[in-house]
């Protein structure tokens, strides 16, 4: 049983299963930015992939640790969920365009922000709720990141990109 066990009361299976995926999620993802931080030879691409690996990385970090308070027993990962994250089958090599690994790493994070959403949607404990929240929010930034990286080597426009919007008034 839980720890507070009164406010997860019937919804531990549903938190359990929820907190494990998020955590197998959240490791395929580290990997998946560190294997590019690894493989870029930009050094400004090398550091914004390594940073995004160390986002994830702590969202690991903070979930397993709401598991040990929830659970009061560590997180062990079923090898079969660790191969169910956002970036599931899809391999980088040398030939891989930065563009191409940008694309994949936005449709990552809006299917980890999804994801996020919905556990919070179905969160009935307000703690869980709001860390669910939270974590949305922290995969919509690394989205928005993401676009304005893709836009920028495209030469493209991202409203992001602005810091002001003062040239659109007069």
């Amino acid at each position: 049983m839980a720890k507070g066990g009164r406010a997860l009361k019937g919804h531990e299976k549903h938190f359990e299963s929820a907190l494990a995926g998020a955590i197998c999620r959240e490791v395929g993802a580290r990997d998946f930015y560190g294997k590019l931080s690894e493989a870029i030879k930009n050094a400004e691409g090398k550091e914004k992939f390594h940073r995004l690996s160390a986002d994830e990385e702590g969202h690991r970090a903070k979930l397993e640790s709401w598991y040990r308070k929830l659970f009061d027993a560590p997180f062990v990962a079923d090898p079969k969920m660790l191969k169910e994250s956002e970036i599931r089958g899809i391999t980088v090599n040398d030939l891989t365009t930065a563009l191409a690994a940008i694309g994949i790493a936005i449709k990552a994070e809006m299917r980890a922000e999804s994801f996020y959403a919905a556990e919070a949607a179905a969160a009935s404990v307000p703690d869980v709720r709001t860390l669910f929240e939270n974590l949305a929010k922290e995969e919509h930034g690394h989205y928005e990141l993401l676009e304005a990286e893709r836009s920028s080597i495209t030469g493209g426009f991202y409203w992001f990109d602005i810091d002001s919007a003062n040239f659109l008034e007069d």
